[in-house]
């Protein structure tokens, strides 16, 4: 698999990294902006409110009343200059602009510069301008000065900052703006950063591609293995089932898999011992328990994590099944079938002779005993005398009854020889390999619909090897499914495990031996074994 260019973790941190870059970068102008608005508006707002209240003050008024004759103004106005900030300067004029306070004594008594003084001087008004002083270019509020007495103006009042003073106060306001969206993206990244490792430990180290990968090979194993599967939570929910768990409860019909998820175990399943592993944290192996008409045997373990129990999995599989396969694995099934074979064509032709005896034909009943003993004999003589092994003869006269009741003919070669020990080859994978590849023959010549059905079997043992070989005149096999075959679940048959083929496959690569397969479509097919004999 190709790994990924940039890992999850480092492409989280990057993503929120430039999110919070962006962010900022989008919203700074805007910051930048309402703070520099906000310096100019707090200077004004500041000013204009010093100069009202210089305007109301009564040494003030009273002194510009009087032309100032105590020099009373300049004091005063000096001491509130020196306890305001961000204010350069408080000029009281009369009404011909004459000045009564300045931060430089040296200009008192001379006119007020700037020009902008007139509609404070002609109209009473209060505004705030901009202009050049004898200090430089300012910002300055004006407010008119009266008489309460005679309800006349006598003066004005003239608060302003110097434009550079201004300026380095917008500068100071954009530096700490700045140092704290300097702050702001350290910390942005730095959450990025732990945001990201928290979510790379919550899964577990792995990878966006990985977390699919192995999505997508648990769905693959739950879909291909025959065993019911069900996981539950903490809270006995139900997290994960798979289709053979809803055939062996036999809910398939009633539920569908994601209806099922997150329901109670208890509602599906009452009988199920789950929640039981869940509060006890006990392991419980190849346990039998019965469900409606069916036996499973299950596996059930506790989930943990971090040591602490967050669930529990149930494995089980239909007793039966699990039966049958023992069987066909260890040849048991192909002696079990062929006694049934024997017993069946043992008790039809019982029922010959009670049939002859009861109609009173004891002469034919005679004559049929001594053909079918004579004709059983002749079998048994030539199987014992070429095989000497007793379980592999008993297979191959079973074999025999099974052949005549579907009508096919087995023939045995001439050279067929097998003695009673084999070295490494024991008698148990010897009655795999013929029982299975004779059955599978069975198969293929019942369906060929020819008029002479037959088989030939010769199993010659060596000084080195054995070889075995079964040749029928079957359908045949084509040629891109020779392989096929022997791959588990392959199958022709009805109601089959399709495993006969891959056990007989499985023996002999055990024994390191070779099969060879030749076949012919509508022919027939020539199976042939080669064990080597080994110490």
């Amino acid at each position: 698999m190709k790994k990924p260019i940039m890992k999850l973790q480092t492409k989280i941190t990057i993503m929120i990294t430039i999110v919070v870059i962006v962010s900022i970068s989008i919203i700074l102008p805007f910051i930048t902006s309402s703070a520099t608005r906000n310096v100019q508006e707090t200077v004004e707002i500041n000013i204009m409110n010093v100069a009202k209240i210089v305007s109301k003050t009564r040494t003030v008024r009273e002194a510009l009343i009087k032309g100032d004759p105590n020099k009373a103004i300049q004091p005063y106005v000096g001491s509130l200059l020196e306890s305001s900030d961000h204010i350069e300067f408080i000029v009281v004029a009369d009404m011909n602009g004459i000045r009564y306070s300045h931060p430089n004594p040296l200009r008192l008594g001379h006119r007020f510069v700037g020009g902008d003084q007139d509609k404070v001087i002609e109209e009473g008004e209060t505004y705030i301008s901009e202009a050049m002083g004898t200090l430089g270019k300012s910002i300055r509020a004006f407010t008119p000065i009266y008489d309460l007495d005679k309800g006349e103006q006598i003066g004005f009042v003239s608060v302003g900052t110097l434009i550079e003073s201004i300026e380095r106060a917008k500068k100071d306001a954009l530096s700490n703006l700045i140092l704290l969206v300097c702050i702001g993206m350290l910390v942005g990244i730095g959450g990025a950063f732990l945001l990201a490792n928290n979510i790379k430990n919550t899964l577990m180290g792995l990878e966006p591609d990985e977390i699919i990968k192995l999505y997508n090979e648990k769905v693959g194993i739950l879909d291909a293995i025959h065993e019911g599967i069900i996981a539950i939570d903490e809270n006995i929910g139900i997290t994960l089932i798979n289709d053979s768990a809803l055939n062996i409860l036999q809910i398939k019909d009633k539920y569908k898999l994601k209806e099922l998820m997150g329901r109670k175990i208890t509602d599906i399943f009452q009988t199920s011992r789950l929640p039981h592993v869940l509060e006890t944290g006990i392991s419980e192996y190849d346990k039998e328990q019965r469900i409606n008409d069916t036996i499973i045997v299950t596996n059930r373990v506790p989930i943990k994590n971090n040591g602490k129990i967050v669930g529990a999995i149930a494995t089980f599989r239909d007793k039966t099944r699990i039966t049958r396969l023992a069987e066909e694995v260890t040849g048991v099934k192909l002696i079990v079938d062929s006694l049934r074979a024997n017993s069946h064509e043992f008790l039809n032709k019982l029922h010959v002779i009670l049939g002859l005896l009861n109609i009173g034909e004891i002469k034919e009943a005679r004559k049929y005993i001594l053909n079918v003993t004579e004709r059983q004999q002749q079998i048994l003589s030539m199987v014992m005398k070429k095989v000497k092994d007793p379980t592999v003869a008993g297979l191959i006269l079973g074999k025999f009854s099974r052949a005549r009741e579907l009508g096919i003919k087995i023939e045995v070669d001439e050279a067929t020889w097998l003695d009673y020990s084999h070295k490494n080859i024991r008698s148990n994978a010897l009655i795999t390999l013929i029982g299975n590849i004779i059955e599978n023959s069975f198969e293929a010549v019942s369906r060929n619909n020819k008029e002479e059905q037959f088989i030939r079997l010769r199993i010659e043992e060596m000084e080195d090897r054995i070889e075995i070989e079964i040749e029928d005149n079957g359908v045949g096999i084509k040629e891109k499914d020779i392989e096929k075959i022997f791959e588990r679940g392959y199958t022709t048959k009805p109601e089959s495990e399709g495993v006969g083929l891959d056990i007989v496959k499985k023996t002999i690569e055990m024994l390191r031996g070779n099969i060879y397969v030749s076949s012919k479509v509508g022919q027939g097919t020539v199976f042939k074994v080669v064990l080597p004999k080994e110490d």
